[in-house]
């Protein structure tokens, strides 16, 4: 194991300094996420069920990430530069703060929640990662507008209606995890859980805000990119904010 966790953080840390080469880059992030499965497989998984912690919401998340990315071809420099950061992150948390956690045993209703809600979690993550680095282009577009002016915009055009697919479909798991936590899962709407419940629903409208925006108004740029950051904002205090208070207040 200790070896596993080594080699998927120097692969992180070799891809983090070769995030301006295209070609090595993802050649090294495909490792780092080849690694990175197998590592979530090994801490995650059990004969007796799942090993669920807040470290292990954000390796998955942190996992998945990687795979988006690497599905969507994201070549935004600040984007791939976060992704990594926050792996080496994680991986050092886990590493060297470990936290025991009682394995859940499978169940298809709660497995079910808990894959709607990582997929939502994820796409949603990565949204807000992109729309941070979109609004950093935006702004040195304005301060540069005659430097790579239509490269810039093309680049911009292109990366604003991958993040719009990207609300999308995370939008639709949110809304299948919330459907499902409240048809599946045994105290979801208390036993200290309400918070989670209250702020992801908080997210879920500002996210549908944001899609309804864009199809009918044409929303982008700044009000599109906070909208996008402040939901986002909700389901972090929703989603990891309740994994930290089970497992480190309670």
């Amino acid at each position: 194991m200790n070896l596993l966790f080594m080699a998927t953080l120097a692969a992180h840390l070799l891809a983090l300094f070769s995030s301006k080469s295209h070609k090595p880059y993802f050649l090294l992030l495909l490792t780092a996420s080849a690694l990175q499965t197998i590592l979530c497989g090994q801490i995650l998984l059990s004969d007796a069920g799942w090993h669920f912690s807040a470290q292990n919401a954000c390796l998955v998340v942190s996992w998945l990430t990687n795979i988006i990315i690497l599905v969507s071809r994201f070549y935004l420099l600040l984007t791939r530069i976060l992704t990594h950061l926050i792996a080496i992150g994680v991986l050092l948390w886990i590493y060297w703060l470990p936290f025991p956690s009682e394995p859940k045993p499978y169940v298809w209703t709660l497995d079910l929640h808990i894959l709607f809600s990582i997929l939502a979690y994820s796409l949603l993550f990565v949204s807000s990662i992109v729309s941070l680095n979109l609004g950093i282009q935006i702004h040195k577009m304005k301060k540069n507008v005659f430097i790579s002016q239509s490269m810039n915009i093309n680049s911009l055009l292109k990366n604003e209606e991958k993040l719009f697919r990207m609300i999308v479909f995370g939008w639709l798991f949110l809304s299948c995890a919330l459907v499902t936590g409240i048809m599946f899962v045994k105290g979801f709407l208390s036993d200290g859980m309400g918070h989670k419940v209250i702020f992801s629903l908080a997210a879920w409208v500002l996210f549908a805000l944001l899609i309804v925006g864009r199809l009918t108004k044409g929303w982008r740029g700044k009000t599109a990119i906070k909208l996008n950051l402040l939901a986002m904002t909700f389901l972090m205090l929703g989603f990891l904010g309740s994994y930290v208070v089970l497992d480190y207040l309670i």
